[in-house]
């Protein structure tokens, strides 16, 4: 009878108990909520922050969707609100009383940051992000070279409807063009407060060109690099010489030291840094001829093995080796001349070796020796000679970064030539002329 009684009491108390579990006391409903696709952080002129939020509008989005060619409808799939607060949380709330929806934040793509404020530290901004459940590690971390509210208010996709698949897009370039890098948020915060790897952020900005007569290459970087012409990474976010109907763009890198922003990158550097980081993927690159002056060629290069690395500790200095190992395609020879083959391949692989040789190193001596920031994560290796933890933080690898010397080389084999297997100079000094099949 005993048995008996407790076998119905278990089940008595079974059912109370699926009852609850089924319960959806916490419940929302996907109508009742605004999906925030991006956050911009700005230095406040009233408040400490001036928050600016991007909003995706579901029904906009499905509208233009089914429109003839995808693009159909004049109302814009998302609003932008701006908002002063002394935090970000109190931000939200505020907007929370005139936005009809509950602001959800699990959709955030991008986080923008100002220069300014990055420049002055982002660490109490960053961490009360980690914080929050709902946003997610694989959102980027962006900073804009204008106000994050003047970035987010000239981010307007021509292409793409959804807001948020625009940033997912736009910021993983760096797979095709080597002008970014990945940013996402849950490394970026690792390494700020990391002692041998210093983070960096996706450089972005806002195109001033109105017309195709206001371009200038006059903000490139070509000129601190002994140019007498730009190529196509010599730029920075804001000053590409192009003009279009969306003004935002995404080139170069911003460079932390722990929580500040201490320096900037133009395209080409941040290709350097994907070599060096082995995140290099494949992209178009234009070399000067190595025997036409003012004639180029067009390489698309590859690396599909990882960089290999060395370091050795003289007198408490770091020797550091670098070996990067790539592969290349000819895609155009402007003067003509027979790259295909033979001597004058090898001529064409030394010029390109000392042309990204030279380029690597520079960017190294950079960030040791003007950014004093371990972008590349060599702090690792010196991590793995120490013993103990504390032997490595007595070590002070941060400030002994500046102190490192560099040995690059590049390893590089022009595997293909196309659908040309051999060209013919012409009898012009152009090259102009036939080619072979």
């Amino acid at each position: 009878m005993r048995r008996v009684s407790k076998i119905c009491s278990f089940m008595l108390m079974s059912i109370l108990l699926i009852g609850l579990l089924s319960a959806c006391y916490d419940k929302r409903e996907i109508d009742d909520l605004a999906y925030a696709v991006a956050i911009g952080f700005d230095e406040g002129k009233s408040n400490h922050l001036r928050i600016t939020l991007q909003i995706a509008k579901p029904g906009a989005i499905a509208s233009s969707g089914t429109s003839e060619g995808g693009g159909g409808g004049n109302e814009k799939p998302y609003m932008i609100t701006t908002v002063e607060a002394p935090t970000l949380y109190s931000a939200l709330n505020m907007v929370n009383t005139y936005v009809s929806r509950q602001i959800n934040l699990s959709t955030v793509v991008a986080l923008i940051f100002s220069k300014s404020l990055a420049e002055k530290g982002i660490e109490h901004l960053v961490n009360a992000v980690v914080r929050q459940r709902e946003f997610r590690p694989n959102m980027y971390i962006a900073v804009s070279r204008t106000t994050a509210e003047e970035y987010i208010n000239g981010v307007k996709p021509v292409l793409e409807k959804n807001p948020s698949k625009y940033y997912n897009l736009n910021f993983t370039t760096y797979r095709y063009t080597s002008f970014s890098a990945n940013t996402q948020f849950g490394r970026f915060s690792n390494y700020m407060d990391s002692q041998d790897h210093q983070p960096v952020a996706i450089l972005c900005g806002i195109n001033k060109n109105e017309s195709s007569d206001d371009i200038t290459s006059a903000d490139s970087t070509y000129g601190k690099k002994g140019r007498t012409y730009p190529l196509e990474g010599d730029f920075k976010a804001g000053d590409m010489p192009r003009t279009g109907e969306d003004k935002s763009e995404t080139i170069g890198l911003a460079v932390f030291d722990g929580e500040k922003m201490v320096g900037e990158l133009d395209g080409e550097e941040t290709a350097y840094y994907l070599f060096v980081t082995g995140e290099y993927k494949n992209a178009f690159w234009t070399f000067p001829d190595p025997q036409v002056k003012d004639r180029f060629i067009l390489l698309n290069i590859r690396q599909n093995r990882n960089p290999r690395t060395e370091m050795d500790l003289i007198d408490g200095k770091a020797e550091i080796k670098i070996k990067v190992l790539l592969e290349a395609d000819i895609l155009s020879i402007q003067s003509g001349i027979n790259y295909e083959r033979g001597e004058n391949t090898k001529k064409l692989e030394q010029s390109v070796i000392n042309f990204l040789a030279d380029g690597t190193k520079r960017l190294l001596n950079k960030t040791a020796k003007e950014y004093h920031s371990d972008i590349f994560g060599f702090g690792s290796a010196i991590r793995s000679k120490t013993l103990t933890w504390k032997e490595f933080e007595a070590f002070k690898w941060k400030s002994r970064y500046k102190e490192s010397s560099f040995n690059v080389e590049i390893n590089l084999k022009i595997r293909r030539t196309g659908l040309i297997s051999g060209s013919s100079k012409a009898v012009n000094s152009y090259g102009e002329g036939g080619i072979q099949y």
